[in-house]
C-alpha cells in the first residue's frame, strides 16, 4: 500500500484508527519498544534497573506485548478488547506485592504513551498519513493508556481487598483467642497466628468495652491506629489496645472514640486480656446505672476500689444487710444521718472534731450521734473486724443507692416517704 493510498483511504469510525495504519506502524515496533523501556527507566526511579537484568527483560517484554496488542487492535477493530488484560492485571498485582502504590506504574504507562505517540507521528508523517488520521491515532493511544491503567488498578484493588480480608479474618481469630476465657497463656501457634495477622505480640494490653452496638453513624477514627484489634459487630463491641502506656496512646484512643461511651480496662500483661475486658464491661454496666456520676468515658484504673467493692454485688448486698441491720428500726432520716456520721467517723480515725468539720455540724451534735450509735452497736464499735466490714458496707451503700434512692417512694415527686428505715433498706438492698 502506498503513502497516497493511506492518505486517501475512507474515513474510519470515529475514534478508531483506520486498519491500514497497522502495516505502517509495525516496522517501528522493535526500536520503539527499546526506546520506551529506556525512557521509563529514566523517568520512573522505581523502574531504574539494569536493562539486561531480570526486571529489565520483563519490562522490555511487557512493552513489546503492549505495543503489538495495540497495533493488532488497529488492524482488526473487531478483535476482543481484553486480549492483553492479563498482562496489565499481572503488572498491577506485581506492584501490590512489591509494596508500592500504583503511581510508578501509571507514570510508566503515561511515559510509554507519550513516546509511542512521538514515534508513530514521525512514522506517519514520513509515510504521508493525513494529519486527521494521526489525530485519531493520538486519541487511540490515550484511550489505550487509560484502558491498561484501569486493568492494573482493578487487579491491584482486588488483591488489596483479598489481602485485607484475609488479614482481618486472621486478626479476628487472634482477638477471639486472646479474649478467650479462661485466659490462654501460651497457645500452640499463637506466635504464628500473630505473625500471619501482622500483629507483633505486645508486652501489655488494655481492653475497651463500648456501650452500644456499632452502627453506621459511628466512624472509627484514624487516631486509634492500625494495631488496635477490634470487634465492632458483636452486641457488646470491644477493642484490644496493645502497649497502652505508649506516648499519647490513650489520648489517641479518646480522640478516636470521642462520640462513644466506653470503659477502659486496666493495663495488664497480654495473658490478662480477658480480665481487662471483664472489668471494662463491669465498669460499663456501673456507668449505665449512674455509679460514676455521669462520666461518659471511664478508666477502670481510676475506680479500682469501686470495682472491688461491687465486683460481686450479691456478696456486697449480703454484707450490707448483715452489717446495717442495726439501723432497721430507725426512721429514714435518722438512719441516713447516723450512717453518714458512722462512715465519716470510721474513715477519719474516730476524731470527733474531724467528723464535725467534714460534716459541717457542731462537735456536740457528733457526740450525740455517736452516743446513739453506741446504743445501737455497743462494744462492736471497738471491734476492728466489725469496723472494717461496716465501713465497706457503708461505702457500698453510697455507691449503690444513688439512683435507686431516686426511685424510692420517698424521693421528690414520688409520694410520701416511708415511716421506718426498714422500708427504705428493703428498697435499696
Amino acid at each position: 500500500m502506498t503513502e497516497q493510498t493511506i492518505a486517501d483511504a475512507g474515513a474510519a469510525p470515529a475514534g478508531t484508527p483506520p486498519p491500514d495504519l497497522a502495516p505502517v506502524l509495525r516496522p517501528a515496533l522493535p526500536a520503539l519498544a527499546e526506546e520506551i523501556a529506556a525512557e521509563i527507566r529514566a523517568a520512573v526511579p522505581e523502574f531504574a534497573r539494569p536493562p539486561r537484568g531480570r526486571f529489565g527483560a520483563g519490562l522490555r517484554l511487557g512493552v513489546e506485548q503492549g505495543l503489538r496488542h495495540f497495533v493488532e487492535r488497529i488492524a482488526d477493530p473487531a478483535a476482543p478488547r481484553d486480549q492483553a488484560a492479563g498482562i496489565y492485571r499481572s503488572l498491577g498485582r506485581g506492584e501490590y506485592l512489591e509494596g508500592r502504590s500504583l503511581d510508578p506504574l501509571q507514570l510508566a504507562y503515561r511515559v510509554g504513551g507519550r513516546v509511542a505517540w512521538r514515534r508513530f507521528a514521525r512514522v506517519g508523517h514520513e509515510r504521508g498519513v493525513a494529519p486527521e488520521r494521526l489525530y485519531v491515532l493520538a486519541e487511540a493511544i490515550l484511550a489505550y493508556v487509560e484502558e491498561i491503567s484501569a486493568h492494573s488498578v482493578d487487579a491491584y484493588a482486588e488483591l488489596a481487598a483479598r489481602t485485607a480480608g484475609l488479614l482481618q479474618r486472621r486478626r479476628d481469630r487472634l482477638l477471639r483467642l486472646l479474649l478467650a476465657e479462661p485466659a490462654v497463656t501460651a497457645p500452640d501457634g499463637l506466635h504464628e497466628l500473630a505473625g500471619a495477622a501482622q500483629w507483633p505480640l505486645p508486652r501489655t494490653v488494655t481492653c475497651v468495652a463500648l456501650r452500644e452496638r456499632w452502627s453506621a453513624r459511628h466512624v472509627v477514627g484514624p487516631a486509634l491506629g492500625p494495631d488496635v484489634l477490634m470487634d465492632l459487630e458483636r452486641p457488646d463491641p470491644c477493642l484490644l489496645v496493645p502497649d497502652p502506656d505508649g506516648p499519647g496512646r490513650m489520648d489517641a484512643l479518646r480522640r478516636g472514640l470521642r462520640d462513644v461511651e466506653f470503659a477502659v480496662g486496666p493495663v495488664v500483661p497480654l495473658p490478662g486480656a480477658p480480665l481487662s475486658l471483664r472489668l471494662a464491661r463491669h465498669a460499663l454496666s456501673l456507668m449505665r446505672r449512674g455509679v460514676f456520676a455521669g462520666e461518659r468515658q471511664v478508666d477502670c484504673e481510676d475506680h479500682l476500689p469501686t470495682l472491688l467493692l461491687l465486683g460481686n454485688e450479691n456478696v456486697a448486698r449480703i454484707l450490707v444487710r448483715r452489717r446495717l441491720a442495726g439501723f432497721a428500726d430507725l426512721r429514714t432520716e435518722q438512719h441516713e444521718r447516723l450512717a453518714e456520721t458512722l462512715l465519716t467517723w470510721l474513715a477519719t480515725g474516730a476524731s470527733v472534731p474531724a467528723v464535725a468539720a467534714r460534716l459541717c455540724v457542731h462537735p456536740q451534735t457528733i457526740r450525740y450521734r455517736l452516743r446513739q450509735l453506741r446504743d445501737l452497736f455497743g462494744d462492736l464499735l471497738n471491734d476492728p473486724d466489725w469496723r472494717f466490714e461496716m465501713e465497706l458496707a457503708l461505702r457500698i451503700v453510697r455507691l449503690l443507692d444513688t439512683r435507686e434512692r431516686d426511685r424510692a417512694p420517698g424521693a421528690a415527686g414520688a409520694g410520701p416517704a416511708p415511716e421506718r428505715g426498714a422500708d427504705h433498706m428493703q428498697l435499696i438492698y
